[in-house]
C-alpha cells in the first residue's frame, strides 16, 4: 500500500522544532566550558563563603557551631569594624569624584591635541598597568617627610617662589614638611592622591572612546548657533558623555571599596598610625589570615559586598531617572 505523503503545512512546525532544539543545544554545548568554570571558581565559592560566614569558623578549632547571624552583628557592634568602614567611605569620597574629574580632564586635553597623541595616551595610562606594590613602594619614597620628593618641591615652591621671588612672605607662613604618612589626618587623603594617580589613566581611555563616539555634526551645529566652548561641553558633551561616566563611576566605587593594596603595603604589617589606614578589606585579611577568624572574615566580606551592591543599585536608579526626565 502506498504512503500517502504529508503536507509541507503539517511537516514545516516539525523541522523548526527540531532545528531549534538543535541550535539551543548547540548554545549549550558552546557554553559549558564558562559555565562550568563560572560554578566552579564563582558560585560554589560564594555559597560556601556565605555559609562560613553563618558559623563561628576558626582555623585551628576542630568544630565550628553555627551561629547564624552572629558574626554580623558582632561586626557591626565591632569599633574596629567602624572605624574600617569610617576610613573606606571616605576614601571613596575623595577618590571617585578626583579621580573621574582628572581622568575626564586628560581626555578632553587629548582630544584636542593633534600631535603625538600616541606619545600622551601612554604617558597618561602607564601607571594604570603597574603593580600596586610597585606604586606603593614608590610612593612611601615620595611621602617621606625629610627626604621626599613632595615635600621638596612645596617647599620649594611656596618658600622659594611664592614667599621669596613674589614677596609673600608677610601673607603666607613658610611651608614646613608635612607628615602624609606619620599624622593620622593626612593618611586617607595621602592614600587618595596615590590612587588617583595611579588609576586615572584607566578611566581616561574610556572616556576618550566615549568623546570619539559623538559625531562631530553636533559641536559644528552649536558653533553655527554661537555656543562656545563650555556651551558645547555642558549641552553637547556631557549629556552625551553620561553613559560612559556612569559606567567609570560605577567601576570606580567598585574598586575604591576594595582597596586594599595601598595600606598593606605601605604600613605593612599594620594599619598606618591609629588604625589611620585601616580599611574593610585590610580588616578581613587581618581577621581572615592573622587572627585565622574565618567565619567573622566572611561575614565582613559579605557586608562590603552589601554595601557597595546597594551603592550601586542607587547610582543605576538615579541615572535611569535623569535619562527619562531628559527624554520627557
Amino acid at each position: 500500500m502506498a504512503r500517502v505523503p504529508l503536507d509541507r503545512e503539517q511537516t514545516a512546525p516539525v523541522h523548526r522544532t527540531r532545528r531549534r532544539s538543535s541550535d539551543g543545544l548547540t548554545g549549550w554545548l558552546f557554553a559549558l566550558p564558562h559555565l562550568s568554570l563560572f560554578v566552579t571558581f564563582l558560585l560554589l565559592p560564594v555559597a560556601y563563603g556565605f555559609w562560613i560566614s553563618l558559623h563561628r569558623w576558626h582555623v585551628l578549632a576542630q568544630e565550628h557551631p553555627f551561629v547564624g547571624l552572629g558574626n554580623y552583628q558582632a561586626a557591626l557592634a565591632d569599633d574596629i569594624f567602624r572605624l574600617a568602614l569610617f576610613n573606606t567611605l571616605y576614601f571613596v569620597v575623595l577618590v571617585v569624584p578626583t579621580g573621574n574629574l582628572v581622568s575626564l580632564l586628560f581626555a578632553l586635553g587629548l582630544s584636542n591635541v593633534k600631535r603625538f597623541v600616541p606619545f600622551y595616551r601612554a604617558a597618561y595610562y602607564l601607571p594604570a598597568v603597574v603593580s600596586i606594590a610597585v606604586v606603593a613602594v614608590l610612593w612611601r619614597w615620595l611621602y617621606n617627610t625629610e627626604v621626599g620628593l613632595l615635600n621638596a618641591y612645596l617647599g620649594a615652591v611656596i618658600n622659594g617662589f611664592l614667599r621669596g621671588t613674589l614677596g609673600l612672605s608677610s601673607v603666607l607662613p613658610a611651608f614646613r614638611p608635612l607628615p602624609w604618612l606619620a599624622n593620622p589626618s593626612w593618611v586617607i587623603p595621602s592614600l587618595a592622591l596615590m590612587t588617583v594617580w595611579w588609576t586615572a589613566g584607566g578611566n581616561m581611555i574610556l572616556y576618550l572612546a566615549g568623546l570619539g563616539a559623538i559625531p562631530d555634526d553636533y559641536y559644528e551645529a552649536a558653533k553655527i548657533d554661537g555656543a562656545g566652548a563650555w556651551s558645547r561641553f555642558w549641552h553637547v558633551t556631557w549629556p552625551l558623555l553620561k553613559p560612559t561616566v556612569l559606567f567609570c563611576v560605577v567601576i570606580s566605587v567598585l574598586g575604591s571599596f576594595q582597596v586594599f593594596g595601598q595600606s598593606y603595603v605601605l604600613f605593612s604589617p599594620g594599619s598606618g598610625p591609629a588604625r589611620s589606614g585601616l580599611t574593610l578589606a585590610l580588616y578581613m585579611y587581618q581577621q581572615g589570615f592573622n587572627q585565622y577568624e574565618i567565619g567573622y572574615a566572611a561575614a565582613i566580606g559579605y557586608l562590603l559586598f552589601a554595601l557597595v551592591l546597594v551603592l550601586t543599585v542607587v547610582q543605576f536608579r538615579l541615572f535611569g531617572r535623569e535619562k527619562e526626565g531628559a527624554k520627557g
